[in-house]
């Protein structure tokens, strides 16, 4: 096997080793002569490494002296690395003895066995590395220029066209999805096409490698139609080998299911009965990414799943997109789908436009570069992978450089998929540096498309050595590991990148052709093992091993412990633990991680792990952690995330003097889990939260040293601070890397005190200028403080419950905050001019250049302030406010009257529970004409709504009225576009009753009105729309609830002269073409009488509730069967003449026999009235129906015929009191699926048929008792 990454891995050790030496010389006694020899045997050595790695592929001589020296490399590392630890060690114990400090470590009290045996193994060193430097002049291998800067090779480079954290959105176009949208188009109309009546249909995305199979998939899943069309998306990458459970597992998963807390949790049953629960009468989508048909052995195992999925949901509609490279695979798993979504190769233009992009960014193209950049993307052979990962090698390169990488591809052979593999290997050759291919080929021992944390990902490299900076230009591990992962993520080498609210990276994937390839080079350091094997362990080159099962496999039984020796990292990712027996035999382990794993407790001898540098024990239910714990002084990284069992922490935590990230989060903001002396851990940059406690090992003054902190922190307790100086020795000035700061107070133990004394504590909590996110929680003074408005670069800002706070800060001039939200400001009684800040600068001696306030603002909330009166205009001459604001919430603020209008791209408006709404909203209409939400909830006052409202925004697109008490007019002619409309408590709304045709123009806007929902409007007798336009035609949802007051509903649009027909599906005549209406919700309208609507004209119909509405003659016209979309169905009880029976039963009706009865109905709840003494006989017909309601019929016995309904899964009988006998054992016995039975308010059913019913069917739930509906 060769190893692809040898020269790359004797780099790295070499330079670790001459790191390790540097940093030991002049602190040692007894053998620095020694080592001063090794790091100049090591550097004479590492000067030829450049051109050994050169010639070793072809020279075999060559490399066996590589084999030899990384072997020696690694003991001498891991020498020098045992030397560190006990440096480290016998300093932490005098500290902790109070002793005086010692600046010669090895002094002669020291013990001299240790330093003998050092001596000897430095000595045993020093000459094989002189043999392997004589060995190295006979092969001739030649130092290298610039080599004697070896020992900091691994540091990031200066000029040079170097990629610097550019930012990785910077592309101007989707480049990844260039000549697609007509595949993307086809496939969500075809996805979202009415009248499917298959319960899953399966439609094959197949392509080759890197063609862009996952990006198209990834583009329909988020596309908005799909969105709204499915009610469950889930997304699985399928393992190789295709396994049910596993499957079953991955879906649950991207349901974000809660784990299943039963016995038996992974078994197949279990998991599907948690889909069933999840999916159940719901349309859903899910896409399989990446379905091979491993030995032709892929026929049986889709049957099994897709067997068991298609009981999960009897809902009508459901979609499986599979994306393969395998025709074969297509052909197995296409289901309804005409033809398989086969995608074709990009054209050259295509992939020259790719890699423009990826290479410039969007800029200009470089002189000369064109012809020759459009010669590469030929040799992209159509692969929009090929196309970006080429771009991204050619950033920032020089035109020479371009034309030796286009001279290279010409070289490349040809081949299905071999280009494609030339060019990924071709990209990771280019990598600038070997600690960075260290670090890529790393990413191999995690399995394919996992989501990797860019931190996790950064800690691991640190762990294992890959990452040294520079000293001389100060930069740290984590500074050079961000600039290898932009470059990767540069290179396209990571995709698929997700990132913060402040723009930072947080993951990111590899595409599976990447990671064969990083298999590939990586295949002689990392080994994953997923079947019980050992022989590959015996290999002492293995560095890197994870082990996993799949489900429903055995756990895998540990190779033989003496395998682990050369072991450096170990993942154990299948719920095991980790015991004593096995650390002794990890004697050069750096990485253990257990997360996820059902360990208890760490070993006691974890402490014996002196080469560990990165711990992870999240998600277990470790309640403590051993106190060997703290002998891990070489620990950088220890991540307990999750760990909620979690009570306390050892008392020498303080010992792990190197610990750089400790990951761990308590939700409990009153517990003081904290580790004691924290502030002894100068080296700490990832602390979650600091509880400050009375005690002098947990007070604010820990956080001073701890000046490396950055990410988000959080502060708790802040009311034990009591002064202006001891604030300020927290020095969150100082840390310049935190990007997100929550301060927290939680009520003092006494009574509140003076203000000055807040006041002053939060002003000596002055962050530092970088800060992006602020959260002040709970503060008590009354005055924030003045550094907050001058935070430059705040993207965030939060003020919740500082209930004595009497006026806002300064905050109109900053240029980067986007979102402001303000919360339980319980004395706010105005927002004022102080508010704003300046709107005008000087910019020369006399005139002055206008600023725009609140520049970057897009979001704004204002909620929970009882005495918030006014919020005033800015005074502004020539300068704009709120530019960018597009959403504004208002909740809770009851006395706010006045309210600003200068919103010029607003476009998202809620305001809930205030008193004096007229005048606020009238404030808003007269200036805001973007909108297109609007959601009023608890705003009284408000007699009408303004006119200006809808002339003013033609684009409204959502209207919420909720508990508007005093609304007595609502469609004052001058409703404009509104697509939804809600309105509970809305009394004495939407009436208007003319019938002219010449309806007013400023109600055209109904013409793209989706949704429709008034509710709880107890005074409100009518709702009506005027005749004359075309209104209505786009009408998806009409939600319509608890309306006592409301008798009738017309809703009828005669079309102007140029229409012949009527355009609404609430018309009694003519004729108009189909409506999109998809959900119809009438519900709890005591007194309704009318409601007109015709059902031949709501073919799309999936959701249709008339119910409770016990008035109600005017039935709707029409066969609910011809409704061939409806999955739910709720409808009674109407008028209760008798006759009404009759028109209640003649809804179900059938059509002609050859036409589908309720194809897609799955959920169907009746409700009648006690003397309807039957039950309409078309119910036995619908075969898909999964739960059945029958609520207050007067119906003696249940017919037999209900054993035709064999996917029903509950049954609900409710309020039928003259109920005596059940269906026959026989025809119960055929409701197999039957597993919930539920039997209220049934006098005369005796608990023997009860019984009886319970023996045929077996339902595993059965409730039965009095309860009141």
């Amino acid at each position: 096997m060769v190893d692809a990454l040898l020269g790359s891995t004797v780099q790295v050790l070499v330079e670790k080793a001459i790191n390790l030496a540097s940093d030991q010389i002049g602190l040692l006694v007894g053998f620095k002569k020694d080592l001063e020899k090794l790091k100049e045997t090591l550097t004479l050595i590492h000067a030829v490494l450049h051109d050994a790695e050169e010639k070793w592929v072809a020279q075999e001589f060559v490399k066996r002296w590589l084999e030899k020296l990384e072997a020696v490399a690694f003991d001498a590392g891991n020498l020098l690395d045992d030397i560190n630890y006990e440096m480290i060690r016998r300093k932490v114990e005098i500290q902790n003895q109070l002793k005086r400090k010692v600046c010669f470590f090895f002094s002669l009290s020291n013990p001299i066995t240790f330093r003998c045996k050092m001596a000897n193994k430095i000595q045993k060193i020093n000459m094989d590395l002189i043999s392997i430097n004589e060995q190295a002049s006979k092969l001739s291998l030649q130092p290298h220029i610039g080599a004697k800067d070896a020992p900091h090779v691994l540091s990031p480079p200066s000029g040079g066209g170097f990629i610097k954290n550019r930012e990785t959105d910077s592309v101007t176009i989707d480049v990844s999805f260039v000549g697609r949208d007509g595949d993307v188009s086809a496939i969500v109309i075809e996805l979202t096409a009415p009248n499917n009546n298959e319960t899953i249909s399966v439609l094959p995305i197949v392509g080759m490698g890197g063609i862009g199979k996952t990006t198209l998939a990834r583009k329909v899943f988020n596309d908005p139609k799909i969105e709204k069309h499915f009610e469950k998306r889930m997304w699985v990458c399928v393992p190789d080998d295709f396994n049910a459970n596993r499957l079953f597992g991955l879906m649950l998963e991207s349901l974000k299911a809660p784990t299943l807390e039963v016995a038996g949790r992974d078994s197949r049953e279990a998991r599907v009965n948690k889909l069933k629960e999840l999916l159940d009468g719901k349309k859903y989508l899910l896409v399989l990414d990446d379905v091979w048909n491993k030995e032709s052995r892929l026929s049986r195992p889709w049957n099994e799943f897709l067997g068991s999925l298609k009981g999960t949901s009897l809902a009508m509609g459901s979609w499986i997109l599979v994306t393969t490279r395998e025709q074969q695979v297509a052909t197995i798993t296409r289901i309804s789908s005409p033809q398989d979504c086969s995608l074709k190769l990009l054209s050259d233009d295509q992939c020259w436009l790719i890699l423009k992009e990826n290479a410039f960014g969007g800029g200009e193209v470089r002189d000369g570069l064109k012809d020759i950049g459009f010669k590469i993307a030929q040799r992209c052979r159509g692969l929009p992978l090929a196309a970006s990962v080429l771009g991204g090698m050619l950033r920032n390169k020089r035109p020479d450089e371009w034309q030796n990488l286009e001279s290279g591809l010409q070289r490349l052979g040809g081949g299905e998929n071999s280009d494609i593999k030339e060019i990924l290997k071709l990209s990771f050759d280019h990598l600038p540096y070997p600690s960075l291919k260290k670090c890529f080929a790393y990413c191999s021992i995690f399995p394919k498309d996992f989501q990797m944390e860019r931190n996790q990902l950064i800690q691991l490299w640190a762990a294992e050595g890959f990452l040294h900076p520079n000293p001389r230009d100060m930069t740290c591990m984590e500074e050079v590991g961000k600039m290898y992962f932009n470059i990767l993520l540069d290179s396209n080498l990571f995709q698929d990148a997700e990132k913060d609210d402040y723009g930072n990276v947080l993951n990111c994937k590899i595409h599976d052709l990447v990671h064969d390839m990083v298999q590939s080079i990586s295949e002689c350091k990392t080994l994953r093992l997923k079947e019980s094997t050992e022989a590959n362990l015996h290999d002492k080159t293995f560095r890197y091993l994870a082990m996993e099962r799949s489900d429903g496999e055995e756990m895998l039984p540990f190779p033989q412990k003496k395998s682990f020796r050369y072991i450096t990292t170990l993942f154990l990712l299948e719920n095991r633990s980790i015991d004593d027996g096995l650390i002794i035999f990890l004697a050069c382990l750096q990485v253990l991680n257990i997360a996820s794993s059902d360990a208890t407790e760490l070993p006691k001898s974890i402490g014996k792990l002196s080469h560990l540098r990165y711990l992870d024990s999240s998600d277990t239910p470790m309640e403590t952690l051993p106190d060997s714990l703290c002998k891990l002084y070489n620990l950088q990284t220890l991540r307990l995330r999750d760990c909620k069992s979690l009570t306390k922490f050892p008392n020498n935590f303080k010992n792990l003097v190197n610990l750089r990230h400790f990951d761990f989060f308590h939700e409990d903001e009153s517990s003081d889990l904290t580790p004691l002396e924290i502030g002894k851990l100068h080296s700490l940059r990832t602390l979650l939260f600091f509880n400050i406690g009375k005690d002098s090992s947990q007070q604010i003054g820990q956080l001073g040293s701890l000046k490396n902190l950055s990410g988000s922190f959080e502060i708790r307790n802040l009311q034990l601070v009591r002064s202006i100086e001891e604030a300020k020795s927290a020095r969150l000035i100082e840390k310049a890397n935190i990007d997100e700061l929550r301060l927290i107070w939680n009520e003092p133990d006494n009574s509140r005190e003076n203000d000055s004394e807040y006041n002053q504590v939060l002003e000596g909590l002055q962050a530092h200028q970088n800060l992006k996110g602020l959260i002040i929680e709970r503060f008590f003074g009354d005055q924030l403080s003045t550094w907050i408005g001058k935070l430059g670069r705040l993207v965030k800002f939060k003020l919740q419950n500082c209930k004595y706070c009497k006026e806002l800060p300064t905050l109109g001039n900053m240029p980067s905050l986007r979102s402001l939200h303000l919360k339980g400001l319980d004395s706010l009684t105005s927002i004022g001019p102080s508010f704003y800040g300046r709107s005008s600068v000087h910019s020369g001696s006399s005139s002055q250049r206008p600023l725009s306030l609140f520049p970057a603002l897009e979001h704004l909330n204002l909620e929970n302030m009882p005495n918030l009166k006014e919020w005033m205009e800015a005074t502004v001459h020539d300068g704009t406010v709120f530019p960018v604001l597009d959403t504004i919430r208002i909740i809770g603020c009851p006395q706010l009257a006045t309210f600003p209008n200068h919103f010029p791209r607003l476009k998202k408006l809620k305001i809930e529970t205030i008193q004096n709404g007229s005048t606020l909203l009238t404030n808003i209409c007269s200036g805001v004409s973007t909108l297109t939400s609007l959601s009023l909830w608890s705003v009284n006052g408000v007699t009408k709504l303004p006119n200006v409202l809808f002339q003013n925004n033609p684009n409204l697109a959502y209207l919420e009225l909720v508990d508007c008490g005093g609304l007595t007019q609502f469609l004052d002619f001058s409703f404009d576009d509104p697509q939804s409309l809600e309105g509970p408590n809305c009394q004495s709304v939407l009436e208007h009753t003319g019938t002219n045709n010449n309806a007013p123009q400023h109600l055209i806007g109904l013409e793209s009105l989706e949704t429709l929902i008034v509710a709880a409007c107890h005074s409100l007798e009518s709702i009506s729309i005027p005749k004359g336009r075309k209104y209505l035609i786009a009408l998806r949802q009409l939600n319509i609830s608890s309306c006592n007051g409301l008798t009738r509903l017309s809703i009828d649009q005669i079309s102007e002269s140029e229409w012949d027909s009527t355009s609404s599906p609430f018309s009694s005549s003519g004729t108009c073409p189909p409506l999109p209406l998809e959900e119809l919700y009438v519900y709890s309208c005591p007194n309704l009488i009318s409601f007109p609507i015709d059902l031949t004209r709501t073919p799309s119909l999936s959701y249709l509730d008339i119910s409770q509405c016990k008035k109600l003659t005017d039935l709707p016209k029409g066969k609910l069967c011809s409704l061939t979309s409806l999955r739910y169905l709720e409808i009674g009880p109407f008028s209760e003449t008798t006759a009404e029976l009759h028109s209640f039963l003649d809804l179900f009706d059938a059509l002609p026999p050859l036409h589908p009865y309720f194809p897609s109905l799955s959920y169907l709840r009746l409700r009648g009235w006690p003397h309807w003494e039957s039950l309409p006989e078309q119910l036995q017909h619908l075969s898909a129906l999964t739960t059945l309601g029958l609520y207050d019929f007067g119906v003696k016995s249940l017919p037999d015929w209900f054993g035709k309904l064999s996917s029903l899964e509950e049954l609900i009988l409710w309020g039928c009191e003259k109920l005596e006998n059940l269906p026959s054992y026989q025809s119960m016995r055929s409701l197999t699926r039957l597993r919930e039975l539920q039997i209220i308010r049934c006098p005369l059913l005796k608990k023997d048929e009860i019984q009886r019913v319970a023996a045929a069917a077996a339902p595993t739930s059965i409730l039965s008792g009095r309860h009141s509906h």
